[in-house]
């Protein structure tokens, strides 16, 4: 099988990707394969068993295996390979803490601004990502389109508030949080009642009530907490 096959696969494509380097390339396959378990945690992994694997020199597979050890997804060890970091129940609760203080201020400045032709934008998109959520969320076979749909949902409010150092951090956790997503999602089978609760969020923000707005955020955060098996406070 060949790298572009094997990428296709992965994400779901079937058209070729072009102008994409193969560092990239290869950095979103084992993205991908982290989020949705295929790389498992206790388990060492070499570059060259990738490079073997995609077709590829070991340098892309190298450049991607730093770049995810940076995000915090991959651990390496010294002259033996590189594996999966686990994410224990303290990382859960710190980066859901991280998201109810980013995206909890980022869902005030939305509804305080909603009649503003660019947030509009964002609200309309949101509305998109809810109606893709919909759509995934009745079949298993589509969990990972709804769990990118899902993650999709709470960036776009953090990219409305134009703050580039909230932007950034949020950036830094997007994969941590697509894994916890996805595993959380996939465990409770609760793609369902999670899209319910973003339809409620929507609902506040276009009936302009902040707190209201934050009630269904803070309930929503809530149940993601309940699945991931830990709590939002200590």
């Amino acid at each position: 099988m060949t790298f572009s096959s094997i990428l296709h696969t992965a994400r779901g494509e079937r058209s070729v990707i072009k102008k994409v380097s193969y560092k990239d390339q290869v950095y979103q396959y084992l993205k991908h394969a982290i989020i949705k378990g295929e790389l498992q945690t206790g388990v060492i992994y070499s570059e060259q068993q990738f490079a073997d694997k995609l077709e590829v020199s070991r340098t892309p597979v190298r450049e991607a295996v730093i770049r995810l050890t940076n995000e915090g997804m991959l651990e390496v060890f010294s002259n033996r390979g590189w594996g999966v970091k686990p994410v224990l129940p303290e990382d859960l609760q710190k980066i859901l803490q991280a998201r109810i203080a980013i995206e909890g201020y980022s869902l005030r400045y939305l509804v305080r601004h909603r009649d503003e032709a660019a947030f509009q934008k964002v609200i309309r998109e949101m509305q998109a990502c809810q109606s893709d959520s919909e759509s995934f969320a009745q079949d298993e076979s589509h969990h990972f389109e709804y769990m990118k749909a899902d993650t999709d949902f709470h960036c776009l409010m953090v990219s409305c508030t134009d703050n580039a150092y909230l932007k950034r951090i949020n950036d830094q956790m997007r994969t941590k949080i697509e894994q916890a997503t996805y595993n959380s999602l996939h465990m409770s089978r609760r793609n369902a009642k999670a899209c319910l609760e973003h339809h409620q969020i929507l609902q506040e923000i276009l009936h302009g009530d902040e707190n209201s707005a934050m009630r269904a955020f803070m309930q929503h955060m809530q149940e993601t907490a309940m699945a991931l098996g830990t709590t939002l406070l200590e």
